[in-house]
């Protein structure tokens, strides 16, 4: 598994063109980007009900497939270089402790790795890291923010597979748009 953490020079490169790493604390992504949309199973909101009858882990087993392919695809493309942002802030010994009994023992060891440094970027270097970072979003055990520069995008884990996704550029939104339907996926506007 290839992760390492992002050089000081990546770091000031990813800050000039996003300004906030954690992004998924931003109130406003309005004023930071120019396309929002959230990944989705469904095209539309469920109601209170559907949402009780179909979201869960069962659901979120199903269709995760869909978003590891997403996020694959996304990666193998050409020139395409993927970061994520560890937020370490407000996770409790007792929460890093369940979260590292809900991993086998490779993957809790890279999991503690994570944490171990001040930084909290580190730049992906191969599929099976990216699957794993991807899988703890899917399964909802630690969410993280994915920055794709090529496609001037990031891609947020977040609760029942629903993905918030911002973008600068239309080029870069619609290139993920494209990649995500392919999945079998949506991006709800």
């Amino acid at each position: 598994m290839k992760l390492t953490l992002a050089t000081n020079e990546e770091i000031n490169i990813l800050h000039s063109k996003y300004k906030r790493f954690n992004t998924h604390l931003l109130e406003k992504p309005s004023e930071l980007y120019n396309h929002i949309g959230i990944m989705d199973v469904f095209n539309r909101v469920l109601t209170e009900e559907e949402a009780s009858e179909l979201l869960g882990e069962n659901h979120n087993l199903k269709y995760g497939a869909n978003f590891l392919d997403t996020f694959t695809q996304l990666f193998h493309l050409k020139e395409s270089e993927v970061y994520v942002h560890i937020y370490k802030k407000g996770l409790s010994k007792e929460a890093f402790k369940y979260k590292l009994s809900c991993l086998n023992r490779s993957e809790a060891n890279l999991f503690r790795k994570l944490f171990s440094h001040s930084k909290g970027i580190y730049k992906i270097g191969d599929v099976e890291a990216l699957v794993f970072l991807t899988k703890l979003s899917v399964t909802e055990l630690y969410f993280a923010d994915f920055f794709f520069p090529s496609l001037d995008s990031v891609i947020i884990g977040n609760y029942d597979l629903s993905f918030p996704i911002y973008s600068k550029t239309i080029i870069g939104f619609n290139k993920c748009k494209e990649i995500i339907e392919e999945n079998g996926l949506f991006i709800r506007q």
